[in-house]
């Protein structure tokens, strides 16, 4: 509540007003296009970390990525991801902790993906220090866990023999837990031992990044914004970096706060910048909304079933306590 009224209270309805009625109406069917072209893209990136050992047809993972994207951003916090490994595991047959490891390999590649944007953008626009220290952070961050996934990986029957040497005896069943999570966890990163699948997912995510900052420079010009594409650039990391960790519903307000901000570096007065924000923030949701609104009606799901959040949180810490389910091939996306 306190964000919108910062935004709002001494917003300038008369301003408002003639910039909307100023729009250049025709940009936003590219920016829309361009947010539209971004989910498939994710998806497609999705069904390739996936493909390794699982073969999903696209549509049903479009819609079912999709729906999930959308609880990740509605539910605050932990809760979104939360919801976003349950929904994974329920609707698509997966186990709940190789979810998990997909969804954190989609966050390392987004983490390399923001840090090559930064480093691009940084060439023409001088991001303030505290903006150069949080990419430090995310840059270290995301090796750390990179070698984390290459240890895992090519080290996991050392890793094994290790634990059946020093917790086998003193505690089986801990390591029995252990050696479950590592197993499930290293199939759902699997798609690492492939370069031609790096690639492939490295490709997807550079073309998103592309595809989220066109539809921001699309929006410059329905807003007869004078700003290069760089602009676009530091809107979309500016506003990434303030939505890491998303601590209200749907971001509303966090997410306009993010962009005002963002704007303000270019000296765009803050009623232009409030309408900017809130039509950016509808032209993302648009079709996330559209493609989950397939996997609503025909799987008759509704995101109250995953509104409880203390059930959510415990769901998640308790990943590794989990029997897990092996993943079959025939199952998939429904």
């Amino acid at each position: 509540m306190g964000i919108f009224v910062f935004l709002f209270y001494d917003l300038n309805l008369s301003r408002t007003a003639e910039v909307a009625r100023e729009l250049k109406l025709i940009y936003l069917i590219p920016a829309l296009a361009c947010t539209t072209i971004w989910i498939l893209l994710k998806t497609l990136r999705w069904v390739t970390i996936v493909g390794i050992t699982r073969k999903l047809i696209f549509w049903p993972s479009l819609y079912l990525y999709s729906t999930a994207q959308v609880i990740s951003v509605l539910l605050p916090a932990l809760t979104g991801q939360a919801g976003r490994v349950l929904l994974f595991s329920k609707k698509g047959n997966f186990s709940k902790t190789y979810v998990f490891s997909t969804a954190i390999l989609e966050i390392v590649l987004d983490g390399a993906g923001l840090i090559s944007l930064m480093l691009l953008a940084s060439t023409f626009f001088a991001f303030p220090e505290e903006y150069r220290f949080v990419s430090y952070i995310i840059a270290g961050a995301t090796l750390l866990v990179l070698i984390i996934f290459y240890c895992s990986l090519n080290f996991q029957s050392k890793l094994e023999s290790i634990g059946h040497r020093t917790l086998r005896r003193k505690s089986p069943k801990v390591y029995l837990i252990i050696r479950k999570f590592m197993r499930s966890f290293n199939e759902g990163i699997s798609a690492l031992r492939s370069t031609d699948k790096i690639f492939v997912m490295l490709a997807y995510t550079i073309l998103s990044w592309i595809m989220h900052v066109g539809s921001v420079y699309f929006l410059f010009h329905a807003f007869n914004l004078d700003l290069p594409a760089s602009a676009a650039m530091v809107v979309i990391i500016v506003n990434y970096l303030a939505l890491m960790v998303p601590i209200t519903p749907g971001n509303l307000g966090s997410f306009q706060l993010a962009v005002v901000a963002a704007l303000n570096i270019f000296a765009v007065p803050k009623t232009e910048g409030v309408l900017f924000s809130v039509i950016l923030y509808l032209i993302d949701m648009i079709p996330l909304l559209f493609f989950a609104s397939f996997f609503v009606f025909k799987e008759q799901f509704s995101i109250f079933d995953f509104s409880d959040d203390e059930e959510l949180i415990a769901d998640v810490e308790n990943l590794a306590t989990e029997a897990e389910k092996p993943v079959e091939e025939k199952g998939g996306a429904r």
